[in-house]
């Protein structure tokens, strides 16, 4: 699809995704502690006693789960540690059964039991303050950065989208803890993962058949290939 200037790409891949199955939540009325926060915590709340109901999870497990989260240090050390939560859930120990528990913070089984957000021209703060274009949230925690620049301009492409996320990473560490992948869009959509502490990183373009560069991103963002990047490739 052809644009005509960087709000065209955001509107579109708003639009799409919201097809895919993804809620639009506009930034002011995300439910969000603060600009620091990068969580959304009652969401996170919502998700982790859904998701964990038979596990008999109560305020005292899921406050731990809270605190393995906000607790893990930015840096490569924390973003393994943040990785493996998401993938095996959070250790907990329940006092009352004297054992230790993995609790789940999303569902990879069933894609539907989980929340998705997608929200544009969010502020973060951190050194100083960011504003993302979109941020894609699965149960309350900010997975995917969405920079998006004006196919128009000459002087402008997805490798200026790609080195703005490299610099708000430095910005607002904390954000960049939690999301894995960041998607450079202009005509083109590339996607890399999220490492802070690496400066040289491999972009890639994501290929479905019949569908162009924005369209194919598109498709890989999609709750459930996107749960399966996590769980599996990361």
């Amino acid at each position: 699809m052809p644009f005509t200037e960087k709000k065209l790409v955001e509107d579109y891949i708003l639009e799409k995704l919201a097809e895919k199955g993804w809620k639009f939540v506009p930034a002011e009325e995300l439910e969000r502690d603060s600009l620091e926060e990068p969580l959304l915590i009652p969401n996170l709340i919502r998700a982790l006693q859904k998701i964990n109901k038979s596990a008999g999870i109560a305020d005292d497990e899921i406050h731990k789960v809270l605190n393995e989260l906000k607790l893990a240090p930015t840096g490569s050390e924390g973003s393994k540690k943040v990785l493996n939560f998401y993938r095996f859930g959070a250790p907990v120990k329940f006092e009352k059964e004297k054992v230790v528990k993995y609790i789940r913070l999303f569902d990879f089984e069933n894609a539907q039991n989980n929340e998705f957000i997608a929200t544009r021209q969010a502020y973060f703060k951190g050194r100083d303050i960011i504003r993302t274009d979109i941020v894609l949230y699965v149960n309350g925690i900010p997975l995917v950065d969405i920079e998006c620049k004006d196919p128009t301009k000459i002087s402008e492409s997805w490798l200026n989208a790609f080195n703005q996320i490299k610099d708000y990473e430095r910005i607002v560490p904390e954000f960049y803890k939690y999301a894995q992948i960041g998607v450079a869009a202009e005509s083109i959509a590339r996607y890399f993962p999220i490492v802070p502490w690496q400066e040289d990183v491999n972009t890639y373009e994501w290929r479905e058949k019949g569908k162009d560069s924005i369209d194919s991103a598109i498709e890989m963002l999609s709750p459930g290939v996107l749960l399966d990047i996590i769980h599996n490739y990361l």
